[in-house]
């Protein structure tokens, strides 16, 4: 995805914030990003294609944050077709993937039974050597 001028970001920041007067106002967002006002009567058409690629991240995002919470609320369950594993599996996907700043999973990475990658067998050279490698 490519870096967002400010104006374009000026733009997002004011369509996409709830708490903004001009949320979801093509129109107002582009003149408060200082957009020309043709351009801002047109922006919606024009659909070009940073504001296409957020607007489809954003959206998608917020209807996977919505799938959560009627997850976390168990409406998501239908006991006459089972869980919506579907539904919870694109879920999860899209929270790792567009929203990995707010949701993330740690994975530690151990040698068997939780002991260090590096074997203490090893000389000080030996795990130098291996842990520039490792490190790469």
């Amino acid at each position: 995805m490519k870096v967002l001028d400010p104006k374009q970001e000026a733009f997002l920041q004011s369509f996409l914030d709830p708490k903004s007067d001009a949320f979801g106002n093509y129109r107002q967002s582009a003149m408060r990003a200082g957009y020309s006002q043709d351009y801002a009567d047109n922006i919606s058409l024009q659909m070009p294609n940073w504001l296409k690629e957020n607007l489809g991240k954003s959206r998608k995002l917020v209807k996977a944050e919505n799938n959560l919470d009627l997850a976390l609320d168990g409406l998501l369950d239908d006991p006459e077709k089972g869980a919506k594993q579907y539904q919870y599996k694109a879920t999860e996907f899209t929270l790792k993937t567009l929203g990995k700043e707010d949701y993330t999973e740690r994975q530690e990475v151990t040698g068997k039974d939780g002991k260090d990658l590096i074997p203490e067998e090893l000389t000080k050279e030996e795990r130098e050597k291996l842990s520039k490698l490792l490190n790469e």
